[in-house]
């Protein structure tokens, strides 16, 4: 594993950072990030709490679009998309979630009735790997993996309003960085890289401030960014379980 270290700022005021960037990895020719998504079912004698690790990017970073309507698993699973960042793709996954507008997708495990030996490659990736917090932007200094995959890069962050709604802004991008996460100053992931822009200089393409940059906390559906509570008694899925306690 590579060694983190952040560019133009001290390792010690931003350890929170260092701790997230193992969960930074390949989606095809980009990017993306792991988070969690949790469950409480009750299966009579008590809740238990199901975690998921699931993967965001963005659905540009796709080889293509799931075939929609999605009626089967083939239709939305793809073969070789993920690996840790830098190597070859060789884990399959499933996509939960696709948006071409907002350029967000979301992706899972293959489906393990079917897909077993898949679904446990999925899982060793994911394994281990610490999951990225979710938080709203706010106008400010954000970070950036760079392409070295081993240090994060200051990035401003603006917030604006129009009359399409909510807006963030951040520093400019490069080609590779899509589907990373941009995070907040406490190492919360508040958008995903999406668009970079460049501007004509004498002749030279200089990279710009980029954005809008889809803001996870509006355009991510509900169901990723909030705990299900699941109280029939249903065979719960397989995810990773823990008894609650409080």
């Amino acid at each position: 594993m590579n060694e983190l270290k952040t560019v133009g700022m001290t390792q010690t005021d931003h350890r929170s950072l260092l701790a997230d960037a193992d969960s930074v990895i390949t989606v095809d020719k980009g990017r993306g990030f792991i988070i969690e998504h949790r469950a409480l079912f009750d299966f009579g004698d008590g809740l238990r709490r199901l975690r998921r690790k699931l993967v965001i990017t963005a659905s540009h970073c796709l080889p293509h679009a799931p075939e929609m309507p999605c009626y089967s698993y083939q239709e939305a699973t793809y073969a070789n998309l993920l690996a840790p960042l830098g190597e070859q793709p060789s884990v399959w996954a499933e996509c939960l979630f696709f948006d071409p507008v907002s350029d967000l997708a979301i992706l899972g495990e293959p489906d393990n009735q079917v897909l077993g030996e898949e679904n446990d490659e999925y899982a060793r990736l994911v394994d281990g790997r610490k999951p990225f917090a979710i938080a709203a932007p706010e106008t400010g200094e954000g970070y950036m993996l760079a392409l070295d995959g081993a240090s994060w890069q200051p990035t401003p962050l603006v917030v604006h309003e129009n009359i399409w709604g909510t807006g963030l802004s951040s520093g400019p991008t490069l080609g590779g960085q899509s589907g990373s996460p941009i995070v907040d100053s406490r190492g919360r992931a508040v958008a995903v890289v999406s668009i970079g822009t460049e501007a004509l200089n004498g002749g030279n393409r200089t990279p710009v401030n980029s954005g809008p940059q889809p803001i996870l906390k509006l355009q991510l559906p509900s169901w990723v960014l909030k705990t299900v509570r699941v109280t029939e008694k249903k065979k719960a899925p397989k995810w990773a379980e823990s008894s609650i306690t409080s």
